[in-house]
């Protein structure tokens, strides 16, 4: 089972690393972004010491729980934002990943000509990360 310390770095490893292919790769790019988000989310729980296998068992997913859990504590005033801002990465990162709810069947057209939805990745990794850091 992956430490508080590992989460927080895989978290790290892979902003930097969808930093770094931002503008080459930014369909790669958005889904980096949500995966350092589940990480920061991991990382999160482990500090809180929430066991979310125990605690949503009745998830089928470790992604559900994930969500479940990042819901419950949003429902927290000082975390309001952080549920939509981890929901929009997760769908940004599906529709990047799988071309959902979209019209065209080429990612790279999808993600070269929605510049700002590449930039709002970014801006909701980072809400999510404010929001834990606290």
């Amino acid at each position: 089972m992956p430490s508080e310390q590992s989460h927080r770095e895989q978290a790290e490893y892979n902003e930097q690393a969808a930093a770094s292919i931002r503008d080459t790769s930014p369909d790669w790019a958005v889904t980096m972004c949500f995966y350092a988000a589940l990480h920061w989310v991991e990382w999160y729980a482990k500090v809180r010491g929430d066991d979310l296998d125990r605690q949503y068992q009745n998830y089928p997913s470790p992604h559900d729980r994930l969500l479940a859990y990042v819901f419950d504590i949003a429902k927290n005033p000082q975390y309001r934002d952080l549920n939509k801002a981890y929901n929009d990465l997760k769908n940004a990162s599906q529709t990047a990943r799988y071309l959902t709810d979209i019209r065209t069947n080429s990612r790279m057209h999808y993600t070269r000509h929605n510049p700002r939805g590449v930039d709002k990745s970014f801006d909701n990794l980072e809400i999510i990360k404010q929001r834990l850091n606290r």
